[in-house]
């Protein structure tokens, strides 16, 4: 049974090998209707420069017809990049996000704040410093109901190990309990 079914596999390959293959090629071919198709789909806005501007604009359409728009624009002025970005959903309703980068030194201060359709904001505050080995992160964030959390990383590299060190603490004030890793189970011998 097993040479009967290895037999007929090659008699396959060999088969689409030997005469089957143009007859896949044509099935591959795209139909007129798949041209037109094709044709009637939007192709993506390219992004605009203009000096240290760079600008891109995004439309979809669903399959109800409604559309979703965003614009995103990244300004370079130095050591720092603003970007700023719209996006309209298919409801109608906009929200924006504000973000700047900024390095100095060994140092990157990343700034954002997104405004939600009801008006309400939040913003987040993140701080990378390379010192060496060791890498700090301390991030802070402001959700829209106005509360505060914050977090703090660092990462040291010494020889093959990396070690990192996480603390967070939320609105409460209150640091959440460290996951522990999971520890194998013995399995049972039968």
């Amino acid at each position: 049974m097993n040479r009967t079914v290895r037999a007929l596999g090659v008699f396959a390959v060999v088969g689409l090998l030997a005469g089957g293959a143009p007859l896949l090629a044509d099935d591959t071919n795209p139909s007129q209707d798949d041209k037109d198709k094709d044709a009637k789909k939007e192709a993506p806005a390219p992004a605009t420069t203009d000096g240290n501007t760079v600008t891109k604009e995004v439309t979809a359409t669903g399959p109800s017809g409604k559309t979703a728009t965003g614009q995103t624009t990244w300004t370079k002025d130095g050591n720092t990049i603003t970007r700023q970005g719209t996006f309209t959903g298919p409801n109608g309703k906009t929200a924006t996000k504000n973000v700047t980068t900024t390095k100095s030194g060994n140092t990157v201060t990343r700034n954002a704040t997104t405004t939600l359709p009801n008006g309400k904001t939040a913003t987040s505050q993140n701080t990378w410093t390379n010192d060496g080995n060791t890498v700090t992160r301390q991030g802070t964030y402001t959700g829209p109901n106005g509360k505060t959390a914050t977090k703090n990383v660092t990462t040291t590299k010494s020889g093959n190990t990396v070690t990192r060190d996480a603390t967070t603490t939320l609105p409460n004030g209150k640091t959440p309990p460290r996951k522990r890793p999971a520890r194998p189970h013995a399995r049972p011998h039968h």
